[in-house]
């Protein structure tokens, strides 16, 4: 895909965010050798060896280093964040986001591949070797249950059933739902330079974080890829999908609750991922009124019935959004692609991608981005509450008494991990620290989009 270059203003970033994520490619990677499986220790292993993640050291890669024998790629962390933000283009302000939505999101999506799609699939959208425009990744992510594997950077996301996907076959509509009919999915997030740059100043003091400085500027890019377990056998769609290794739990159908507490009973291997979805957002001054967001998600393939294709291009988008639409039906601050049907979307036809909870919706989880977190969670309880479906100004906490982290679910959830795995390290007891490990294992039985405030 080609970026426009003309009429282009400058601008100092855009964020794009996701709800769940996506994933394209433009090639199969040749199957990497299967690692035996191995756990993953309680303490962080950097915090627990001294090299990342304390105060005077770079944040961790991942959650586990690279197991023995490891020829692939391997993620690095991108956090060499700017002081200042440089002058960019931002093509998408060619566009009007409530009128040309598709055209908006593809002049982001363009503006999020340039450089970063590579002839080798696997070394595809990794910051250190686009030579374009700099990326960058929040840090401590790489935590829990879903923390960071070490060869792309995936974390853990919701898990779905195959008929938020597809139609279910006969096997997988049963009652109770067999657990095979589950399927796991992970992702990994980035900022362009201004959003990069207040990550940046969030966490300057690697020991104590900032929550107050999280206001990212106009122009800021979040961007998120997903991946699925699902095999293109119960989700044709996903035929020609770029596919990444990953270091992620060897049964793809595990539930949250089913990951053992004890890290050395967790069991990983090297497995195929296929991308699903990508999620975009913007920071873009013309919805100020309602959120200050434009957020929107692709799918692969264009869904159920879309055309054939391969590769990272073969995307389509499900939909735009800038607000909440509190004054509920009809709907009038999102707008569905008539091209793409999903088999489902968000609460009552709001913006939601395939992986994401279809009685939520993008902005609405996103508005929950706060520090500390609070009791509410990112999924609305009971559903349809109104409280998830207001337009938030950017910059305004979800919760009274919070920092908002202005829409960014990966700084408000780095902040919470941090947190807690201080609580545990500085525990003035043997037995405090056991209540403490204890509290955060409860904690960990649901994933953060079902409910936890830690990953």
């Amino acid at each position: 895909m080609a970026i426009e270059r003309s009429s282009r203003r400058k601008i100092r970033g855009a964020t794009v965010f996701a709800c769940s994520a996506l994933a394209l490619a433009m090639m199969t990677a040749p199957a990497a050798p299967k690692p035996a499986a191995v756990g993953t220790p309680v303490t962080k292993p950097g915090t627990a060896q001294g090299d990342c993640d304390t105060p005077t050291t770079p944040f961790c890669d991942a959650l586990m280093k690279p197991t023995v024998g490891w020829k692939g790629h391997v993620f690095h962390l991108s956090q060499d964040y700017p002081a200042a933000a440089t002058p960019d283009q931002m093509p998408w302000l060619k566009f009007d986001p409530k009128t040309q939505g598709n055209q908006y999101l593809q002049a982001a999506l363009d503006y999020f591949y340039e450089g970063n799609i590579r002839s080798s699939v696997e070394d595809s959208f990794d910051p250190a070797q686009n030579t374009v425009r700099k990326w960058y990744n929040a840090p401590w992510q790489d935590f829990g249950k879903g923390g960071r594997e070490f060869i792309h950077g995936l974390t853990r996301e919701r898990v779905t059933a195959i008929s938020e996907l597809y139609t279910a076959p006969a096997s997988c509509k049963k009652s109770p739902l067999p657990r095979t009919c589950n399927w796991n999915n992970y992702a990994v997030g980035f900022y362009n330079m201004p959003g990069g740059e207040i990550i940046g100043k969030v966490w300057s003091d690697h020991g104590k974080p900032d929550p107050s400085l999280a206001s990212f500027p106009e122009g800021t890019v979040a961007a998120k890829l997903l991946f699925t377990t699902a095999p293109v056998s119960q989700v044709p769609y996903l035929k020609g999908a770029p596919q990444w290794q990953g270091y992620i739990y060897s049964d793809p159908h595990i539930q949250t609750s089913e990951i053992p507490n004890d890290p050395s009973l967790r069991k990983r291997a090297v497995l195929t991922v296929r991308l699903l979805q990508i999620d975009i957002a913007v920071k873009d001054s013309r919805v100020a009124s309602t959120t200050g967001w434009i957020m929107g998600t692709f799918v692969y393939g264009g869904g159920p019935g879309g055309p054939k294709g391969s590769g990272w291009t073969n995307v389509a988008p499900v939909g735009i959004m800038w607000g909440n639409d509190p004054e509920g039906l009809p709907l009038k601050e999102t707008v569905l692609n008539a091209a793409v049907t999903m088999p489902h979307v968000g609460y009552q036809g709001r913006l939601n991608g395939p992986v994401d909870n279809p009685i939520s919706s993008c902005l609405s989880c996103h508005a929950t981005g706060e520090s500390p977190v609070g009791p509410s969670g990112m999924i609305p309880s009971p559903p349809g509450n109104p409280k998830w479906f207001q337009n938030i100004p950017s910059g305004t906490p979800f919760d009274p008494g919070a920092h908002a982290t202005d829409y960014s679910l990966q700084l408000s959830v780095g902040i919470a991990n941090f947190l807690e795995q201080m609580k545990i390290m500085h525990a003035p007891t043997p037995a405090a620290k056991a209540q403490e490990i204890a509290r955060k294992n409860q904690l960990e039985n649901r994933s953060p989009r079902e409910g936890s405030p830690i990953d």
